[in-house]
């Protein structure tokens, strides 16, 4: 009895801190496609930004400070009519927008220094520059506490971009579709982040159109509960932070955990899915990537799931654990075996498959899948794959749902006992960006309630052996192994050289932030909290 009455007392007072704290300061901004990016970017901590359906074509700089407990929302008023900031009919450093500096382009939507904006609902289309490095939305300046939720990047230079000094953002229930610019001097992708933290998950990310489906130079990345497919080049690495220069001590390091990759059936560079690679030089830097139940599907050639791409001599580790590695005769690929580990237990591979450094591998021609020719990447009764996994410590506890044609949902994974990112006995209902899904359509029948908040919760030879950086089996997008060289001209200190800006010397090395688990405690509390200030701000000053 005196335990509950001690939680209802911290409840009860939590609430009158952050009740306190919002106030009448608190407001609610409609905006409609007759308003202009004024509305949008004068949001204050506690705001919400509410936006009706429509097509606008101006430019969003957003650099307010937020809190954790006081976020500035920004949402769409109906997320099954979406709205759509397009830019097929003008480049983006044309387009209207307060901010005037040289590298306004880099971005349709853009947070600079901006702290706790959760956005969610919102679709970037055709988002171009004249440099062809613009992207849908770009974070960086230190931007942190970002949170964007049901949101469609598609047909831009590049989907997402960003992350400096010390930056974090966390992605869930988005699709990243066909981005990239083929017209590009510099690889262009889905997603591009330059730094700081990132978190990715129950997103659909498919057909990058020059390079990557991820290019990512994050310090500490997360990428879970993902679909990846058809990356034009390979589906994605972990490169040097351009936050780092000179030499460093620390160790970039990215989970993989609960993801599906199919492999593009002619990518432009076919020795490699997954690689680790030092592109920027950096002395001291080391690299570890751990994969944990994914599932992949190659195109029946001789990729590597893993390359560890470190002729250079840089440290790298490797460790695959639980995963399904189908479709490819390599798993693991080291430059540099004096200076890299590979190990791993418990993966299903086919049989004779190159797998240096996994013990306990599961070997067979078929691993089973429902329906490989639908994308039912789940396991039918008799799959040599059930029941085989290993007890880990960060085991999934969720599931992509479902695949390409039902995206960007999510279900509570029954247990972790087969391998791979499904389940075959989970039968949890499907979860989507507001919740419970009513319908399962593409990820749009997921009805949302209208002030639903917005949360944070927080897998023979190769062609590689012979040329594993030449041509077009180079480490980066599919062209020179000093990518990095080339993505220099563009990078995300501050920005692009291609539009007169010059970048700022100011740098990290490292970022301490952390971000929530999915399942975590405190997430119903954190919901009744939120729920309660929405209610509260309903009653307050409304700004039109």
């Amino acid at each position: 009895m005196l335990g509950n009455w001690v939680a209802a007392s911290s409840v009860t007072g939590m609430l009158s801190v952050l009740l306190s704290s919002q106030g009448a300061a608190a407001a609610t901004i409609s905006v409609g496609p007759s308003d202009s990016y004024q509305k949008i970017e004068a949001a204050q901590a506690g705001d919400e930004v509410v936006i009706a359906p429509g097509t606008y074509t101006f430019r969003v700089h957003l650099t307010n400070q937020a809190t954790a407990t006081s976020p500035i929302i920004i949402r769409a008023q109906d997320p099954t009519r979406p709205p759509v900031w397009d830019f097929s009919s003008v480049l983006v450093e044309n387009a209207p927008g307060s901010y005037t500096g040289g590298d306004r382009g880099r971005g349709c939507w853009q947070v600079s220094g901006g702290s706790y904006y959760h956005i969610s609902g919102i679709v970037f289309s055709n988002c171009h520059n004249s440099g062809k490095v613009s992207a849908g939305l770009r974070y960086y300046n230190g931007a942190k506490g970002i949170v964007l939720r049901d949101c469609v990047f598609r047909g831009s230079d590049n989907g997402l971009t960003g992350g400096t000094e010390n930056s974090e953002i966390t992605v869930e229930y988005s699709e990243f579709d066909s981005n990239g610019n083929t017209a590009a001097s510099s690889p262009s992708h889905n997603i591009y982040v330059f730094g700081g933290l990132f978190t990715l998950r129950y997103s659909y990310v498919h057909d990058a159109v020059q390079a990557q489906n991820f290019h990512v130079r994050a310090t500490t990345a997360l990428l879970e509960y993902n679909w990846f497919a058809r990356a034009k080049s390979y589906e994605g690495d972990l490169m040097t932070s351009d936050d780092l220069s000179g030499s460093s001590t620390i160790t970039q390091s990215m989970l993989l955990r609960g993801n599906v990759f199919v492999q593009n059936q002619k990518p432009g560079n076919n020795a490699q899915v997954v690689v680790l690679y030092n592109d920027g030089g950096v002395n001291g830097l080391a690299f570890s990537v751990r994969l944990v139940s994914n599932t992949f599907i190659g195109n029946g050639g001789h990729a590597a799931f893993v390359h560890l791409s470190n002729a250079d001599a840089t440290k790298m580790n490797a460790e695959l654990i639980n995963n399904i590695v189908a479709g490819t005769s390599v798993v693991t690929l080291v430059e540099d075996s004096g200076n890299a580990t590979v190990a791993g237990s418990n993966n299903w591979i086919v049989s004779g498959a190159s797998a240096s450094g996994l013990l306990g591998s599961i070997g067979g021609t078929s691993p089973g899948f429902t329906n490989a020719d639908t994308k039912d990447y789940s396991l039918t009764a008799g799959s040599g794959a059930i029941g085989k996994a290993l007890a880990v410590s960060d085991p999934p506890t969720t599931e992509y749902y479902r695949n390409e044609a039902t995206t960007r949902q999510s279900r509570a994974r029954s247990t972790a006992k087969d391998l791979g990112a499904f389940e075959s006995t989970t039968t949890s209902s499907p979860v989507g960006p507001y919740g419970a899904v009513t319908s399962v359509d593409a990820g749009v029948g997921n009805l949302p309630t209208p002030d639903a908040p917005i949360m944070s919760d927080a897998s023979s030879a190769p062609d590689a052996a012979s040329s594993p950086r030449g041509g077009s089996d180079a480490p980066g997008s599919g062209g020179s192994a000093a990518e990095a060289r080339g993505d220099a001209s563009v990078d995300d200190r501050g920005a692009a050289s291609v539009d007169g800006n010059t970048p700022s010397s100011s740098k990290s090395s490292g970022c301490s932030c952390t971000t929530e688990r999915t399942g975590d405690h405190g997430g119903a509390l954190v919901v009744t909290l939120l729920v309660a200030l929405r209610i509260r701000r309903r009653r307050g000053a409304k700004r039109h």
